[in-house]
């Protein structure tokens, strides 16, 4: 059996397609598609079944993944020790994540990109719950709970949001007294669709009274505003350390926190990119986020 083909069989089963598993490994689809045929012709039997919404695994697939299990863990040490080492890790990750951890990532990354030079990271911010549900992301961070089917959860981190104000606001205005009482203030406000994405106490009662001014899918777009003096904002905590100005009208343990969540595509978890863009990832929240549950980064070096 060539381990050629087994490595394409997994990046299509990883991605859910051709495509996917085409991008993944840096091949054509065509290419792609002749591997896959020439594994199911040495076994004599299909290992997808062909969908419109792409490949999925058939019963011999779903089978021949679980016995390479334990060709992974065979391999995991070696895995490890080239993540360590920049030279040895090269290839593409991609990262969907909601915009706030995105730009912490952005803006952190040259550090990953000179230890691995030849790493690179595609970063999506779109919807994370639809990117993961496509199969065609590597890692996701994302701030709901929903497990999908091949994707391992690898770390849990705690977001502190508070609510802020541009001074120049606050002396027209004043400050809320309480999270339920913003009578007579201005509000930049989530994007209705987005109204869920807010910690309990916010959704509870946050902002009873005040009037919305702006609002905005984009909390890019919300800080703007909010800089400008349009009105009070909630936002998570890491993304306003950018903007020093701003104060902060009331604080996370009044406004309350997010859960972030890491997972990891199953099938390529043991694969140095994907080692190297997970721990760093672990690293960074990790000094900027209090941590919930122990990345599991840490008992994966200790052994399998």
């Amino acid at each position: 059996m060539d381990w050629d083909n087994l490595k394409v069989f997994l990046a299509v089963a990883a991605a859910g397609g051709l495509g996917g598993g085409a991008r993944r490994l840096g091949l054509s689809q065509a290419t792609v598609w002749r591997r896959i045929k020439a594994l199911e012709d040495s076994l004599q039997t299909p290992l997808f079944e062909r969908r419109p919404e792409g490949y999925a695994l058939g019963a011999a697939g779903s089978a021949l993944l679980k016995s390479l299990e334990g060709v992974q863990r065979s391999i995991e040490t070696a895995g490890r020790s080239l993540a360590q080492s920049g030279p040895g890790v090269e290839g593409e990750v991609r990262i969907t994540a909601p915009e706030f951890p995105g730009q912490m990532l952005a803006e952190r990354l040259a550090s990953l990109t000179r230890r691995h030079p030849r790493l690179v990271i595609e970063l999506l911010t779109g919807s994370p719950a639809a990117s993961i549900m496509a199969r065609e992301v590597d890692i996701a961070l994302r701030v709901e709970r929903s497990p999908s089917a091949g994707f391992a959860l690898e770390g849990v981190f705690t977001i502190p949001f508070n609510v802020y104000a541009a001074p120049s606001y606050l002396k027209r205005y004043g400050a809320p007294k309480s999270i339920d009482d913003f009578k007579g203030h201005r509000l930049v406000d989530f994007d209705r669709s987005w109204a869920h994405i807010a910690p309990r106490p916010w959704q509870k009662s946050g902002g009873r009274g005040a009037t919305v001014v702006f609002r905005s899918n984009s909390p890019h777009a919300r800080l703007a505003a909010v800089r400008a003096g349009l009105g009070l904002v909630l936002l998570p905590e890491l993304m306003a350390r950018a903007s020093p100005e701003l104060c902060v009208v009331l604080p996370a343990e009044v406004v309350g926190t997010l859960e972030l969540l890491m997972y990891v595509a199953m099938p390529l978890k043991r694969e140095p990119r994907i080692i190297a863009a997970r721990d760093f990832l672990i690293d960074l929240l990790g000094e900027t986020a209090a941590p919930v549950a122990a990345p599991k980064k840490r008992a994966a070096r200790s052994g399998p």
